[in-house]
């Protein structure tokens, strides 16, 4: 009987060993499943930035420099109506002096019954 329960005893050590290698297979196999999948995704993610970053910069170079040729034109036409408006003062100057000085020169000195 002391063979027979050592011989089970055995056997049970023998299939806790084997339990203990498949669970240890099984923990591996999941740890590199787990790093492929990581790796896998890392290497999604840096595709999806890279395409994002090139249609980013494809974007910036149609909508940036039409913004640069906008201010470009803005300024054109700012300085054609500062050096119009410096056209005008210089050809209206004579006139405007002549205007304002009549109209100080000219002061009326007559009262009506409604100023006093």
């Amino acid at each position: 009987m002391a063979a027979s329960s050592q011989l089970g005893i055995k056997q049970l050590l023998e299939a806790e060993g084997k339990a203990q290698e498949i669970v240890n297979k099984a923990r591996k196999d999941k740890v590199a499943l787990i790093k492929q999948a990581h790796d896998e995704a890392e290497k999604e993610v840096a595709e999806y930035r890279a395409k994002r970053n090139k249609e980013f910069e494809a974007f910036s170079r149609t909508h940036l420099s039409g913004t640069d040729m906008y201010t470009k034109q803005l300024a054109v036409q700012t300085d054609e109506q500062i050096s119009k408006a410096s056209i005008d003062i210089k050809s209206h100057a004579e006139e405007v002096i002549d205007f304002l000085l009549k109209v100080v020169a000219d002061v009326k000195t007559d009262y009506t019954v409604e100023t006093r």
